[in-house]
């Protein structure tokens, strides 16, 4: 795992934990959280090379159709982009039409 992509990780896991939320990581790459009513929350890192992967649009959509086992409510799923690909991934998000279902965080400067 590439330094900055552990960075981001870590951040997911230290904001979801700040809410109060147990975080364990998914063997996807993906924080996942248990939160208030039992919501899972998906945090997904995304460094640039991850746009040049053929495999990272099918990977967004599958992840932003993952329903939760007793609700079967889709599981929010956020991404926390590298600043320099920020503006890129929500060009994606835009073209696949999740922009009201999956959440982009910013890095404070």
């Amino acid at each position: 795992m590439g330094d900055r992509r552990r960075k981001l990780l870590e951040e997911l896991e230290r904001y979801y934990r700040g809410c109060g939320w147990p975080v364990e990581r998914a063997d996807d790459g993906t924080v996942r959280a248990v939160g208030t009513g039992g919501v899972t929350w998906i945090g997904m890192p995304v460094v640039a090379s991850d746009l040049e992967s053929a495999s990272f649009e099918h990977r967004v959509v599958m992840l932003a159709g993952l329903r939760m086992d007793e609700s079967g409510a889709r599981c929010p799923l956020e991404l926390l982009p590298d600043a320099d690909c920020e503006a890129e991934v929500r060009a994606v998000l835009e073209r696949l039409r999740l922009c009201e279902r999956v959440s982009v965080y910013s890095l404070a400067a």
